[in-house]
């Protein structure tokens, strides 16, 4: 073993990785606390898990805070990671989708240990919580992962924990079903995203995403430009992007609801900053040029069409926040869409200081527009699924959308939050979704993709319908049969009523009032990226 002194990191150079280790062991401890034998009918096991896996999530919070500040990024431990605001302020979005859930999901510990063996239940054991901080730790390293090698690592860690959390109900065929399209189409994925590194490796020699910034493709570089779309096409098969979108509602429907809330939030947000830090490296090095920025332009434009006009139809609320998240998917890469613009001016090159400034202000721009839109439609998915998950009774989740009828009766403050969370995901004013859509559009509109800002607003008026047809169902329609003792209110979940409140008041807060720390972490990460 080489001593200390001859390593090719400085050993206080560890320290970045804390983060990471915080949910790791976390998720050590809830396997092995779990394991603890408890008495028959005990109650509140599980939900004693729940607070431990919300702990960690907040203690790596604290750690990115304290380890990943700064306005430029560091590069450390031999260059395979990479810190800075930028991985920190989307390392929260990802820790916030942990903690949310974690508290949303203790219910399934409220009942008693026995009953959940004699119903063969899964969810009600340590499993949940500790694939949750796994596949969270696989997360935080892809945000930071600057070594292709690393960020497929990474990618493979949330996967496999992610792959589990699908199928974890072991009573319903959904479930395993689910599980295994998204596990054969996510291997299949894999394979392309293996390929990409092969062909970004052979035009480059090199793993590192610095390195490869540094290169200068004269009129650019076929293979590279080939290996960086087979790259993305691994990162957009994450986020459910089309046409890579296949697996989601069946995966969203299949899943309990709380695994499929911290699949749609905190796994889009790892895969967009790494999918954000890929095509900036891409982009500046050249390799991207002109055919990359139209490949994302024709992507995008098509992923918002086929996620809006797949939600008209649904009943089930899991499989419409499934298209739901496709379409979201494809406002993000609008946001993406412009960055690739960016670049590819970049490379045509500005005419003097003060365009150079002005073209350096809207890539900047572009990332900090995803940077919050990531925010914000992660706080306004949480709170729709928090309150599909405080709904569920006897393990028996809600199937279509008339279990909402009548809900602003008999628990008026849920069916808020729902509504917060439906008219934030709309784009409506006043909430968070609204300024995320302001900002992606207006990026877009700088980088002179007009055309593609319009089909855009267009499918968000489409949206419209199908996310005020679930106000309209909570607060207009009366429950079936006449009864409404399937919603009432249980005041033992008071862990999914912390959740869903916390993420209406963040779906507020960042619509009206986000605050100048937080805009001032999103600029800063956005320089980070963009110096």
């Amino acid at each position: 073993m080489e001593p200390l002194s001859q390593l090719p990191f400085q050993a206080g150079e560890l320290t970045a990785t804390i983060p990471l280790a915080i949910p790791a062991v976390c998720g050590l401890l809830c396997l092995a606390l779990d394991l603890i034998p408890r008495r028959r009918g005990e109650r509140g096991g599980s939900a004693g898990l729940g607070l431990l896996s919300f702990t960690g999530a907040l203690l790596a919070a604290l750690a990115c805070l304290a380890l990943w500040g700064g306005d430029v990024e560091r590069v450390l431990v031999a260059g395979t990671i990479s810190v800075s605001r930028f991985s920190s302020t989307l390392a929260l979005g990802v820790l916030m989708a942990t903690g949310l859930i974690s508290l949303a999901s203790m219910h399934h510990g409220q009942a008693a240990f026995s009953r959940a063996h004699e119903e063969g239940s899964t969810i009600a054991h340590g499993e949940l919580f500790a694939l949750l901080q796994f596949a969270t730790c696989g997360m935080l390293a892809l945000l930071v992962a600057n070594d292709l090698l690393t960020l497929f690592v990474a990618i493979e860690i949330l996967s496999i924990a992610v792959y589990c959390l699908t199928g974890i109900d072991r009573r319903r065929s959904r479930s395993a079903e689910g599980a295994m399209k998204y596990f054969v189409l996510g291997a299949f994925a894999s394979g392309f995203l293996l390929y990409g590194i092969s062909l970004l490796y052979g035009a480059t020699h090199s793993m590192r995403l610095d390195a490869i910034a540094a290169m200068h493709f004269q009129g650019g570089s076929s293979l590279a430009l080939t290996g960086g779309v087979l790259l993305m096409v691994g990162l957009l098969f994450k986020v459910g992007a089309v046409p890579f979108h296949a697996w989601t509602p069946d995966a969203y429907e299949g899943a309990p609801t709380a695994c499929t809330g911290f699949m749609s939030v905190a796994v889009k947000v790892a895969a967009f900053g790494a999918a954000l830090r890929v095509v900036s490296a891409l982009g500046e090095s050249g390799a991207l040029g002109p055919a990359g920025a139209w490949l994302l332009w024709l992507v995008a434009g098509v992923t918002v069409v086929v996620g809006n006009a797949g939600a008209l139809t649904q009943r089930n609320p899991r499989r419409l926040l499934a298209y739901s998240s496709i379409a979201h998917t494809g406002y993000v890469l609008v946001g993406l869409v412009a960055l690739a613009r960016f670049w590819d001016q970049s490379q045509a090159g500005a005419d003097g200081a003060a365009a150079s400034a002005a073209l350096l202000g809207s890539g900047q721009d572009a990332v900090a527009g995803v940077i919050f839109y990531l925010l914000g439609y992660g706080a306004s998915n949480l709170a729709a699924f928090a309150v599909l998950c405080h709904l569920e009774r006897r393990g028996e989740e809600v199937e279509d959308l008339s279990d909402l009828a009548g809900l602003a009766r008999t628990q008026p403050g849920v069916a808020l939050a729902m509504t917060l969370a439906m008219i934030s995901l709309a784009g409506i004013p006043c909430t968070a979704g609204f300024l995320g859509k302001l900002w992606v559009f207006r990026s877009a509109m700088a980088s002179g993709d007009r055309g593609l800002v319009v089909i855009a607003l267009a499918t968000s008026v489409m949206s419209l319908f199908y996310y005020l047809r679930v106000v309209v169902v909570m607060y207009m329609q009366e429950p079936k049969g006449g009864e409404v003792t399937s919603i009432e209110a249980d005041r033992t979940r008071w862990g999914s009523r912390l959740s869903l409140g916390a993420a209406a008041a963040l779906v507020v807060l960042l619509g009206v009032w986000p605050g100048e720390r937080l805009l001032g972490m999103i600029a800063q990460g956005a320089r980070a990226l963009l110096p």
